[in-house]
């Protein structure tokens, strides 16, 4: 509509509205609000936006646009008027006066106007939305052909509309109504792929499954009914809160998987769909109303079947439960006996651990309860009637029995505790599980109140603890039987339980109530002294066995009395082992005094061993330790007399082998270095590996001020010393060989070794390096000044060559000292090297001269010694620039100073300079060079 015309209209309609009253008119399209399908849609699509409306009443509007729609000649008008009068009727509603049937009338007339602007497609609207009123308006009039006609038209040309979706849904819908199932499946996975409306989404998907289910396509319909499923499940907290018709949408999907599973295997068919799937979280569900199907089927043996197999997958699920009981719900309806009493054992022994009957619901729990009884007294009944005893039906009576008592206990029921433990008891010592019927003859004994038979019952416990080989752990027979006279301390067998239980709790290592029977025996005063001595015995080792060594002494002690006072003495042996306990009890006093810092203490109880009169191992060993002790505690003085006696007394024993290191460590530690290298010195005579010892008595007479006996071991060691044969054993040489060379001032012929060793070894340390370095340079001292003592006298050729025989010597040791040392040494062997060159020069120079030459010749001889002089001040030259390069490499030393005073000498154009070195950082560096562009 053109704005002339648009202008027009809103004049007509509002008077007014050329005076600036209220705010300008806007309207909105407002679409897919009004009704499921194209029959109960109003095709309206303009909704005014809220706004100051004149003062004119909704009906005179809708009069006048009424009028309008009746008397104006262009479609575009009488479908703007059109819109705005259904606009208005959805608003306003029934206050319009306006009926179905007018309605139908108007939309019959609008027809024409909607195809005449389509035909001649010149409408300045959106013609997406016009074919999409033009579809509401046949739809409303019924001719749901030509509605869909032109949705295919709007789909066609506008695939991206925002109407296309609803669009596509309508089409699939009437493809669905028409049974053209394939095309309905088509047209709904474009409504679904279109992902524009949440909404027509979830539907579309719904019936696409219908769409592939019409078509015999079980799979492609299960996999999108569960998708269906997926997203409900998700939207509504896993079913939990659904709203509206999602309910409905939501069971009638479960209901179409459980029949189409039906209609092929059953159970089998759900499996393979969730296999292919994959699981879900609802999957029981999906089990559950096929079971319901069946039963309402009235075909029981199938729905149990179909409860059974989802047990069977899914044992730990938390729906078991309810799915047992649903199998004893079933064949109770159909009236199988005997597939409900299984059914019935099966629910009952499934949560028969308190574990699992834990993890039951209050209802379930009490369903529990009411089948554990019946399956129990079944079992318990028919157990007893077996020729054989049934031991196993009485064993799962017990269970049944026992559970029954510890569940009705633990929920207050007025049902008797007593009488189902007691029962339990009963039928597990049918069932030959004496363990297990003590453990409820003690529930129905101490834990029933008011059962009538809790007496027997308890007796009936220790009764089974007593059959037992050895009491242990907190139900032992010493618990049952104090707990028996604690709860019936009038009952006759109470005092004979308790006569023989010390030793056997001792055996049993139960040590606290065998050492509370023990006392009782002792305190009790009218005990034999044969049983005195027992406790006595068995209260010592327990204190043994507990680290309470003194009590266990004593106890000791008090069974050796008994025994000599006694008309039955100890055997031999008994007497033999007692006595050795009171030594080892000692012993361990001893330990624990040591290791509380009571070292006096500790000695005084180890001199003690001896005369208890135990082993010789026990006493020996004693001696050695107190000798240790004293050692540990500084006493050298009496540790030295302690191991020598201990030698002097056990030759032959193995610990006399330690004797010698601890003699030189008290000799040692007590300021007597001469004799602990003595004991050392001694001991080596008689080992095949003598060298280590004799090294270290070395050390140790060098620390006694006795260099002259330490340097001769340490020679005697180096002359026999054999190739090192790894790092470790190379540095040890050359370590004892500095040594030697530092004590002796002159030790030319050490130094040589232990520079040839170096220089020999493929093994080197930073401190063998040194050494080496230092030896090869003083070597090279002495070769020089041997250098610088030859004179060149005539015939000089003669001389001559002695002195560069001492030279090529001294400049091989420079060279070795290089090759070792560090950059000082480095730097020391080339000032050396090159001073050996500049004197060799200066002595050519001034060597003795024929004085049988005229002058000429005297010239012409001085010529010709600057010739052979001069590569030799050369070389010099080179080297102590050489040694001057060094402080490129951040070298700078004593030895390179002296190379620059010698260069200066003899090249004063070059190196006689008044200098001084600046450090520059790298930044002043940069700053400069910044300067200078």
């Amino acid at each position: 509509m053109n704005r002339r015309l648009r202008v027009a209209l809103l004049c007509l309609l509002f008077p007014m509205c050329g005076y600036g009253a209220g705010e300008k008119g806007s309207f909105q399209v407002n679409l897919g609000e009004d009704g499921e399908t194209i029959g109960e849609m109003r095709p309206i699509f303009l909704e005014m936006s809220s706004q100051t409306l004149p003062a004119i009443s909704v009906k005179e509007v809708a009069r006048r646009y009424k009028r309008l729609f009746e008397e104006a000649e262009e479609p575009e008008v009488r479908i703007d008027a059109l819109h705005r009068l259904t606009n208005l009727h959805s608003r306003a509603g029934a206050s319009l006066e306006l009926s179905p049937q007018q309605e139908a009338v108007i939309y019959r007339e609008a027809l024409k106007s909607y195809e005449m602007i389509v035909s001649e497609g010149r409408y300045q609207g959106r013609l997406d939305e016009l074919l999409y009123q033009t579809a509401k308006a046949y739809a409303f009039i019924g001719e749901d052909e030509q509605s869909i006609k032109r949705l295919r038209q709007l789909v066609g040309l506008y695939p991206q509309s925002a109407l296309a979706t609803e669009s596509r849904f309508r089409i699939a819908e009437d493809a669905f109504s028409r049974g053209a199932y394939a095309e309905a499946e088509q047209a709904y996975q474009r409504v679904i792929d279109d992902g524009k409306h949440p909404d027509l989404q979830q539907k579309a998907l719904y019936m696409l499954g219908w769409s592939q289910y019409k078509q015999q396509a079980p799979e492609r319909a299960s996999h999108t009914f569960l998708t269906v499923l997926d997203g409900y499940r998700d939207r509504s907290d896993n079913f939990t809160a659904l709203a509206g018709g999602s309910e409905d949408l939501v069971n009638d999907t479960f209901r179409i998987l459980a029949l189409m599973a039906a209609q092929r295997d059953g159970a089998r068919t759900l499996d393979q769909m969730l296999a292919r799937e994959g699981g879900r979280s609802y999957d029981y569900l999906l089990y559950d109303r096929l079971a319901d199907f069946y039963l309402a089927k009235q075909r029981y043996a199938d729905s149990a079947a179909v409860n059974r197999h989802f047990i069977d997958l899914n044992p730990e699920h938390p729906r078991t439960a309810a799915m047992r009981a649903q199998i004893v719900a079933v064949w109770e309806a159909g009236g199988f006996d005997q597939e409900a009493r299984e059914a019935r054992e099966d629910y009952v022994q499934a949560y028969a651990t308190p574990a699992a009957y834990a993890a039951l619901s209050g209802d379930e729990q009490t369903t529990w309860r009411d089948l554990a009884g019946q399956v129990a007294d079944t079992l318990y009944h028919a157990a007893g009637q077996q020729a054989g005893g049934g031991s196993s039906g009485f064993a799962d009576a017990g269970r049944y029995y026992g559970r029954l008592g510890d569940v009705n206990a633990q929920a207050g029921t007025s049902t008797d505790p007593g009488r189902f433990w007691r029962l339990a008891g009963d039928a597990w010592l049918q069932a030959g599980d004496g363990a297990k019927a003590t453990a409820f003859y003690e529930k129905a004994g101490y834990q029933a109140p008011g059962y009538d038979d809790a007496a027997d019952a308890a007796w009936a416990a220790v009764l089974e603890y007593r059959k037992q080989p050895s009491p242990a752990g907190d139900a032992s027979l010493t618990d049952a039987v104090d707990r028996f006279a604690q709860a019936f301390p009038s009952d006759q067998r109470v005092t004979p339980a308790q006569a023989d239980l010390s030793n056997r709790l001792l055996l049993a290592g139960n040590h606290a109530e065998a050492r509370r029977e023990a006392l009782q025996v002792t305190e009790s005063g009218q005990a034999a002294a044969e049983d005195q001595r027992a406790a006595y015995l068995v209260l010592g080792q327990i204190a043994y066995q507990a680290h309470q060594y003194a009590e266990a002494e004593q106890a000791y002690r008090r069974a050796l009395d008994l025994a000599a006072s006694d008309r039955r003495p100890m055997s031999a042996g008994e007497a033999s082992d007692t006595r050795n306990q009171l030594a080892r009890s000692i012993y361990r006093q001893a330990e624990a005094q040591e290791a509380d810092g009571q070292t006096a203490q500790a000695i005084a109880s180890l001199q003690r061993i001896p005369s208890v009169k135990p082993d010789a191992d026990i006493a020996m060993k004693a001696r050695y330790d107190a000798a240790t002790m004293m050692l540990e505690s500084d006493q050298w003085a009496a540790a030295v007399d302690a191991l020598q006696g201990f030698r002097r007394d056990y030759p032959d024993a193995g610990l006399t082998a330690g004797v010698s290191s601890k003699l030189v460590l008290a000799y040692t530690s007590a300021g007597q270095p001469a004799q602990a290298a003595d004991e050392l010195l001694q001991r080596a005579e008689n080992e095949s590996e003598p060298w280590d010892d004799r090294l270290t008595a070395a050390n140790l007479l060098l620390d006694a001020g006795d260099p002259g006996r330490a340097h001769a071991i340490i020679s005697d060691y180096l002359a026999q010393a054999p190739t090192p044969r790894d790092a470790d054993e190379h540095v040890r040489q050359q370590r004892l060989r500095h040594q030697l060379i530092t004590a002796s001032s002159s030790a030319p012929a050490m130094r040589q070794a232990l520079l040839e060793q170096e220089l020999d070894s493929e093994w080197h340390s930073p401190d063998t390096l040194a050494w080496a370095a230092d030896a090869a340079l003083v070597l090279a001292d002495q070769e020089a000044e041997r250098f610088n003592g030859i004179t060149l006298d005539l015939p000089l050729k003669q001389s001559l060559k002695a002195k560069r025989r001492a030279l090529e010597a001294a400049v091989g040791r420079y060279d070795e000292a290089r090759k070792l040392g560090d950059d000082t040494d480095r730097s020391r062997a080339l000032y050396g090297e090159a001073e050996l060159f500049r004197t060799l020069a200066r002595d050519i120079m001034d060597s003795q001269r024929p004085d049988t030459l005229n002058e000429l010749e005297q010239a012409q001889y001085g010529v010709l010694l600057e010739e052979q002089a001069y590569p030799f001040e050369e070389k010099a030259i080179d080297l102590h620039a050489r040694n001057h390069q060094l402080i490129a490499d951040g070298v700078y030393n004593p030895w390179v100073r002296r190379s620059l005073d010698v260069l200066g000498q003899m090249f004063p154009g070059r190196y006689k300079r008044d200098a001084e070195w600046i450090n520059w950082t790298r930044g002043e560096v940069d700053y400069a060079r910044a300067d200078t562009q």
